[in-house]
């Protein structure tokens, strides 16, 4: 089984893809809804998809380089990462008035090179938010490292910024793989890619 295969029957099989009508954090709308942290509940899932991230990081990373999760999704695929790998953590949190107020936790990132790790993107601006403190205190920041991107404008945001998107799969190929795999009957199947990309690159079921 192709590995788009076995994250999209993952998702399915765990609840953690949605049908319905969401709000994402970029502020767009959409009729589907992939919720990474719903695949903690599940062992065998979080374990699976763990180590498809793992194989891609070994990729790119180095030792001195440092994994930065972006808060709240891309924690724990962030410290999964960092203790499978031998890398040093931190993760970007928002704000808060207690304590000692920081907004990021972990390792000292002044300068050190930094690649941010998120869970889902669709235009980027969690990562550009988490990219754009790290510079901001000292860190440096080239990279970046979803598990499933929407492709909705992240990949382009960020390379404006000079910060190059890596990512495991596409939503594209994983609707193309549910469909495949008869988790998503044709109409559905054409609703959701015609809500997400209009009619550009249809693949017919």
């Amino acid at each position: 089984m192709q590995e788009v295969d076995l994250i999209s029957r993952l998702l399915y099989k765990t609840g953690s893809v949605k049908i319905g009508n969401f709000l994402l954090a970029s502020g767009k709308t959409s009729r589907i809804y992939i919720d990474m942290r719903n695949m903690l509940a599940y062992p065998d899932g979080f374990k699976a998809v763990g180590e498809m991230l793992i194989d891609k990081l070994r990729e790119i990373s180095r030792k001195d380089i440092i994994v930065v999760g972006v808060a709240t999704g891309g924690i724990p695929w962030a410290s999964i990462a960092s203790y499978s790998l031998g890398l040093p953590m931190s993760y970007f949190r928002p704000k808060k008035e207690h304590g000692l107020k920081k907004r990021l936790e972990g390792i000292d990132i002044k300068g050190r090179e930094c690649i941010v790790l998120d869970d889902v993107s669709t235009t980027g601006g969690s990562i550009m938010e988490t990219i754009g403190f790290i510079r901001e205190n000292g860190g440096s920041v080239k990279e970046s490292i979803v598990i499933i991107d929407r492709a909705q404008g992240a990949e382009e945001n960020l390379r404006k910024e000079g910060v190059s998107l890596r990512y495991l799969f596409s939503l594209k190929d994983i609707i193309v793989s549910l469909k495949k795999q008869g988790f998503l009957d044709e109409e559905t199947f054409k609703s959701l890619w015609l809500d997400l990309y209009g009619g550009e690159g249809f693949v017919e079921g």
